[in-house]
């Protein structure tokens, strides 16, 4: 039988939101991962614990985690593995060394503990020394490095249980699609392609015209399940309608004119935007965000952060 992983979901800017506009984003992004899921045929629980969004899976953990990072909205997500209830530092640190491959080799780390339920015998400062002494005293080549360690062993203490946090991996970000509406977009350059990225990536869902060029409609896919569904509203009776599209991109917008689908009877009080999401983009950064679309998990979305504080 197949080992089953665990993932703690970490939603970042969702997290800013009011609590009604949070949970409405934070539901659009747990059904837009369970689709993908779907869709990619991966096996994929659901569930929370202590407020914490988790999903789990029997599927190896390379899928899964390709998987998470095209769940735009995801800040993070760190794969856990649970230790058991004996949570005495000793017998928690044979389990750590029993798993690591350079048990023996010098190296350095550090501990960091979080808490959480009850305060019991334990606290996160305790425990961390405890911890670490209890791993110095296994394996002598480990050395304490509190700042740049070459591992952190970062452990969740419950009363009754502990966990270990294997890894962790940065999510795509931005905010889950269909959010913020919906964009007409024609992807017939790869400037489109791109620009229909960062417009999906803010939350608009993608409705591609058909000129749009196959392979580029099929790679959004992959981040965005719904991709060309129309998002729906109500109207001021409380009648679900299909919302019309706010922004067109890659086409002119005479000849977006026909997708928009304006309700006669609707009354808007802004116009149809232009979006032009690469204006300011070098050639260098294009191609960032291109391999970044093809696999998330290998390429950052901004691999260069701070060159253009000096520039």
């Amino acid at each position: 039988m197949a080992k089953q992983h665990a993932w703690i979901l970490r939603f970042g800017e969702l997290g800013l939101k009011s609590r009604t506009v949070r949970r409405a984003f934070q539901k659009t992004l747990r059904k837009n991962l369970m689709q993908l899921a779907v869709d990619a045929e991966v096996p994929l629980i659901r569930g929370r614990e202590r407020h914490q969004d988790m999903v789990y899976s029997t599927a190896p953990v390379h899928v899964v985690e390709s998987l998470l990072s095209h769940a735009l909205g995801l800040a993070a997500f760190e794969r856990v593995t649970s230790l058991g209830k004996e949570i005495d530092p000793e017998k928690v640190a044979k389990q750590l060394l029993d798993g690591d491959p350079h048990k023996g080799t010098p190296r350095t780390f550090g501990v960091r503990v979080k808490r959480l339920g009850e305060k019991g015998a334990w606290n996160t400062i305790t425990y961390s020394a405890a911890l670490g002494a209890a791993l110095c005293d296994l394996d002598s080549a480990l050395k304490v490095d509190l700042s740049h360690p070459d591992r952190w062993y970062r452990m969740i203490l419950e009363p009754n249980q502990i966990a270990h946090i294997e890894t962790r991996s940065d999510g795509p970000g931005g905010l889950p699609v269909g959010v913020q509406g919906d964009v007409v977009a024609c992807l017939r350059t790869l400037d489109d392609f791109l620009s229909a990225f960062l417009i999906l990536r803010r939350g608009s869902r993608i409705l591609p015209v058909l000129e749009s060029k196959e392979e580029y409609v099929q790679i959004l896919k992959s981040w965005d399940p719904y991709l060309g569904r129309r998002s729906r509203m109500r109207d001021e009776e409380g009648k679900s309608h299909e919302r019309p599209a706010w922004g067109v991109s890659g086409l002119d917008l005479d000849d977006a004119a026909p997708y928009v689908q304006h309700r006669e009877s609707a009354i808007k009080t802004t116009p149809l935007c232009t979006l032009e999401p690469l204006m300011g983009w070098t050639e260098l950064e294009k191609e960032h965000l291109y391999l970044h679309i093809l696999n998330p998990l290998l390429h950052p979305l901004h691999p260069d952060c701070e060159s253009w504080i000096e520039s």
